[in-house]
């Protein structure tokens, strides 16, 4: 994975915009990057737009993250959304409409 900053494009919106895989060998520096973003103010996203593959080991991270309440995922492809469907996560992550 590519390293992750945390980003804003829009005003008090802070956006995490991970890149290449989000798979076991990545999910560390993933955990570290939310704990980052929870850090911030307002409202929280998580863009996945660059995720080419991810495993259940980050989902389970990315469910974590968002049970604040503050935090949307967006900008995921239907292979992702696929994976989120298989692995019974797809109802546990707030989408934000993009």
């Amino acid at each position: 994975m590519e390293e992750c900053q945390v980003t804003s494009m829009i005003p008090d919106e802070a956006i995490l915009r991970p890149r290449g895989d989000l798979t076991i060998f990545e999910a560390a520096q993933f955990h570290a990057d939310l704990v980052s973003l929870h850090q911030q103010q307002g409202p929280l996203a998580i863009d996945l737009g660059g995720v080419e593959r991810m495993d259940s080991s980050c989902v389970q991270l990315m469910v974590s993250a968002t049970r604040s309440g503050r935090v949307t995922v967006q900008g995921y492809s239907n292979r992702i959304r696929d994976k989120f469907e298989q692995i019974g996560f797809a109802q546990f992550l707030p989408t934000q409409e993009s």
